[in-house]
């Protein structure tokens, strides 16, 4: 009877932690049309084409700070043409769900130095966290 009772507690902790896994969302500039369904504590994984050499940067100018919060951000070079400069690479931003709602992540791919030009790229992220 103790055997059967053990068993089935941890059968029921092995569901409450597969339960409360997260999931990451990989979303890259040309699927940004569509609106994302998550969990709250999912990661969203945003992969932008960059090229840093070029002087354009990678800016978010909206966030709700209530609904996710930026976990990092990274830039990978291209590993074909890692040795050769200015070949580009990838802006990587890390997002974790941490609230309900609907919301959005907004970014721009500008040069901060060109002040009176508009930006280069724009990227729009729909959400809904539940």
């Amino acid at each position: 009877m103790k055997k059967y009772f053990i068993l089935l507690i941890s059968i029921v902790l092995l569901f409450i932690l597969i339960g409360c896994s997260s999931t990451t969302i990989s979303i890259k500039e040309n699927n940004q049309k569509e609106k994302y369904s998550l969990r709250e504590g999912d990661i969203i994984e945003v992969i932008l084409n960059a090229n840093p050499s070029t002087g354009y940067i990678w800016q978010i100018v909206n966030i709700d700070n209530l609904k996710l919060t930026l976990v990092d951000e990274t830039y990978t070079a291209k590993t074909i043409n890692k040795d050769i400069v200015g070949s580009g690479g990838n802006k990587i931003y890390h997002f974790k769900a941490i609230s309900k709602g609907n919301t959005a992540i907004e970014l721009i791919y500008f040069r901060p130095f060109e002040k009176e030009l508009l930006p280069n790229k724009k990227l729009q992220v729909n959400l809904d966290i539940r």
